[in-house]
């Protein structure tokens, strides 16, 4: 059984992985959020239009996330979460 590990590790190795789309776009979420626990019902009309447009009306407790961004994974129904694409177009809000 062991003589057969080094033959796996290999072939793991050799592996053909497939690179990450830059701009693949965010899926929708499966539900409708009610955006006026997080504030958000002002800016339901924003999506498709650029982050900067409306950034500083943001409330206080909203974050943008990209594509790329690191977010924590407590949940807070009181937060903003603004999703955008590479180039800071909105693509979907969620409270939380």
């Amino acid at each position: 059984m062991h003589r057969f590990i080094p033959a796996l590790v290999l072939l793991a190795a050799c592996a053909e992985t497939a690179p990450a789309p830059e701009d693949a776009p965010i899926p929708p979420e499966a539900t409708p959020v009610d955006l006026a626990f997080c504030q958000g019902d002002a800016f339901a009309d924003s999506i498709g239009q650029q982050v900067s447009t409306i950034q500083a009306d943001l409330p206080e407790r909203a974050r943008v996330l990209g594509p790329d961004g690191i977010a924590t994974q407590d949940y807070r129904i009181d937060r903003l979460n603004v999703f955008v694409d590479g180039s800071g177009v909105i693509q979907r809000l969620t409270c939380g």
